[in-house]
């Protein structure tokens, strides 16, 4: 009996790309959005490396094989933080693919048992663009050049 094999999704994209999606978001979601809202909606969010190393390894020790990455919307009264009171997010959940016995595979949102309870494995709370922008197109950006490992 073989082990089932773990879907691959994603892949690396050029500045082309980023620029298309971004401009399309700009148009036909953040504009409504952001009038609608009577302020700036969110048109990025910001994780620190450290903190995304923590959480992917953390998923990882608890068995997950993949991320979903859900959009949300903080509430209208959000007292942790009231700058994010009705701005999207995403939010980052830990995955794991699982079979039916029907044979059909999926991923799903992957828990661990807590003494209170089955807990997600979730991560949230990055620095969202606005209110906390920077740099001339109130993003921060920096150019990067990719190169294979060992070159």
């Amino acid at each position: 009996m073989s082990a089932a094999k773990t879907i691959k999704a994603g892949r690396f994209v050029n500045n082309k790309h980023v620029t298309m999606l971004r401009e399309n978001y700009k148009q036909k979601r953040w504009e409504a959005n952001s009038a609608r809202l009577g302020k700036p909606d969110s048109l990025s969010v910001w994780y620190s490396l450290d903190g995304l190393k923590e959480y992917i390894e953390t998923a990882e020790a608890a068995g997950a094989d993949g991320i979903r990455v859900y959009f949300g919307v903080y509430p209208s009264v959000f007292p942790e933080n009231i700058l994010l009171q009705d701005r999207q997010t995403v939010v980052f959940v830990a995955t794991q693919q699982k079979t039916s016995q029907t044979g059909k595979t999926e991923s799903k949102d992957l828990y661990v048992s807590t003494p209170d309870g089955p807990e997600i494995i979730a991560f949230n709370f990055s620095l969202p663009c606005p209110p906390a922008c920077t740099g001339p197109e109130r993003t921060a950006q920096r150019t990067v050049e990719l190169r294979p490992a060992g070159n």
